[in-house]
């Protein structure tokens, strides 16, 4: 992997119709244009999914689904595998998915990893492990599993796997509804005994919180946080409030944003925007007609196309002051980046970046160094990318 030259991209919109189509309403087509450079970082990562940043270390983290994960030096592009790793099950969406680093990596240095890994059955699991890292010799020791989502399961598909810390230090991760199409009051994004469909909260060490909300339920996994998701791959902390915000992957025309509640049920299946893939049929009543579920705080079901979301960053750098409070997310099938003016609870679309590259964007972080915005591509043969001020 080589270090590549900048390249300048001074970005314009696409025009109202183009936006519309992709979703942008016209007034948000109308915004003005970010200028910006892209320089390549890394080339040639195979299906990158994760990046997190080594602290005051001028190094970051990639994590590859095959099963990989890097040590980068952004100034460099010097890449080197890390060692130590766990096994993992990358058939169809699984494989090596997120990575963070401990709140106190500096003294205590835990990198912790999700991914799918099979039993002896070949059922798959979304794992929670954790290692502690030297960046210097790119090893991984002392790994160990702290959580496994239960049941394990034949399919292969819609681990979840965002994971974040809160200024407790307490550990926030998604699962997935493992591709379920058993719609109705029964599914299992809707059912506590199971850990799938949700949010789950864990100490560093994998323990359960005293104060979640289900741990005096015997009907229910201690674990969970909130439930009803489909597959969320995207969260991320406000930096001003400290909430903790999730994009998720909804079914046709159901992507959506939420803003989690402890406890909250987010309505997968039984209260969505989303239809049937297969048939286009109506799913569930509307989040508002249900006042036993949590309504998002976005979605996207007028627009026709959806907005397949993966990766979600709030921009708190001193590179672009424009952005300052704004939010970021990967589109997937729409191939850009959007940038998202934020105003409490209040979150819309008003640019779409990157929207010529034909790039599948799956993660984006804030640089901590330098406010660049970092950005990975999911494809076989694909860069990391930063994008930095003009000029």
């Amino acid at each position: 992997m080589t270090f590549e030259s900048k390249r300048t991209l001074s970005r314009t919109l696409l025009g109202s119709a183009a936006a519309m189509a992709l979703g942008l309403s016209a007034h948000s087509a109308a915004a003005n244009p970010s200028d910006y450079t892209v320089e390549t970082v890394v080339e040639g990562l195979e299906h990158a999914w994760a990046i997190a940043f080594v602290p005051e270390d001028g190094r970051a983290l990639v994590t590859e689904r095959p099963g990989r994960l890097h040590v980068v030096d952004v100034e460099t592009g010097e890449t080197t595998e890390v060692s130590g790793v766990p096994d993992v099950d990358n058939r169809s969406q699984g494989g090596m998915l997120d990575v963070a680093l401990d709140p106190d990596f500096a003294s205590d240095p835990w990198v912790y990893l999700t991914y799918s890994a099979a039993n002896d059955d070949g059922d798959t699991a979304t794992y929670v492990g954790r290692g502690q890292l030297d960046p210097d010799s790119g090893a991984l020791s002392d790994f160990e599993v702290i959580y496994a989502a239960e049941p394990y399961m034949d399919s292969t598909g819609h681990y979840g796997s965002r994971m974040v810390f809160d200024a407790d230090g307490l550990l926030y991760v998604t699962t997935g509804d493992r591709q379920s199409k058993d719609f109705g009051p029964d599914h299992l994004s809707q059912d506590l005994t199971n850990d799938y469909g949700a949010t789950l909260r864990l100490e560093r060490d994998g323990g359960i919180p005293a104060d979640n909300p289900f741990v005096d339920d015997d009907d229910a996994r201690d674990a969970i946080f909130s439930y009803g998701h489909r597959n969320s791959q995207g969260m991320a902390v406000h930096p001003e409030t400290g909430e903790i915000w999730q994009n998720e992957h909804g079914e046709s025309n159901g992507d959506e944003v939420n803003v989690l509640q402890a406890g909250g049920n987010f309505g997968w299946p039984i209260a969505t925007y989303g239809r049937d893939y297969r048939t286009g049929e109506e799913i569930g009543v509307l989040p508002h007609e249900d006042p036993d579920t949590v309504d998002p705080v976005l979605h996207w079901g007028e627009s026709g196309d959806g907005f397949p979301p993966s990766g979600f960053a709030f921009y708190d750098g001193d590179a672009f002051p424009e952005w300052q409070g704004n939010a970021f997310m990967g589109n997937l099938a729409g191939q850009y980046l959007g940038r998202f003016e934020v105003n409490g609870h209040e979150i819309e679309e008003t640019e779409q970046l990157l929207a010529d590259r034909g790039w599948r964007i799956r993660d984006v972080v804030v640089g901590p160094d330098d406010g660049a915005l970092y950005v990975l591509i999911d494809d076989g043969d694909a860069p990391l990318v930063r994008l930095t001020p003009e000029g």
